[in-house]
């Protein structure tokens, strides 16, 4: 996914800023490829062409604010707020991580047996095959809590 700022001339004398979200491109039912995009209109303008110093130094700040913003959005899909799978973990071993959390949970003793019961109920339903993260799913879940 691309994040970038863009704006739009407006018949007012000014730029309208937006931030523009291109997820690829997808075909339709008849076979048309179509860009996937998304639009986010940030309510910041820019004076097409300032004369004072005043609207000159509007715009830097407006400018300054809009890139903050998409400088955020950017921070959010890197955490994977639009949906996007981080494929890098996927064959990490889930015991193993989760032996690691339930050691730092140590100090609390309550807390530390209930890490560890469900790690021996998921060690008991998991016996044959190794656990990784691209294995998790709904699925799964269900299946743990029934046995």
């Amino acid at each position: 996914m691309k994040i970038n700022l863009r704006k739009k001339k407006l018949t007012t004398g000014k730029y309208s800023l937006y931030i523009d979200y291109y997820k690829g491109k997808i075909t339709d039912e008849n076979g048309k490829s179509k860009n996937n995009r998304e639009f986010e209109y940030l309510k910041e303008y820019l004076y097409i062409s300032p004369k004072t110093p005043s609207e000159k130094k509007e715009n830097e700040e407006t400018l300054l604010r809009a890139e903050q913003i998409l400088s955020i959005r950017r921070a959010e899909y890197a955490q994977g707020k639009y949906g996007i799978k981080d494929r890098s973990k996927d064959k990490l071993l889930f015991l193993t991580y989760y032996d690691k959390l339930k050691e730092e949970r140590y100090e609390n003793k309550g807390n530390y047996d209930n890490w560890d019961a469900a790690q021996n109920h998921i060690e008991d339903y998991c016996k044959k095959k190794k656990i990784t993260f691209e294995d998790i799913d709904e699925n799964l879940c269900w299946a743990l809590r029934s046995s």
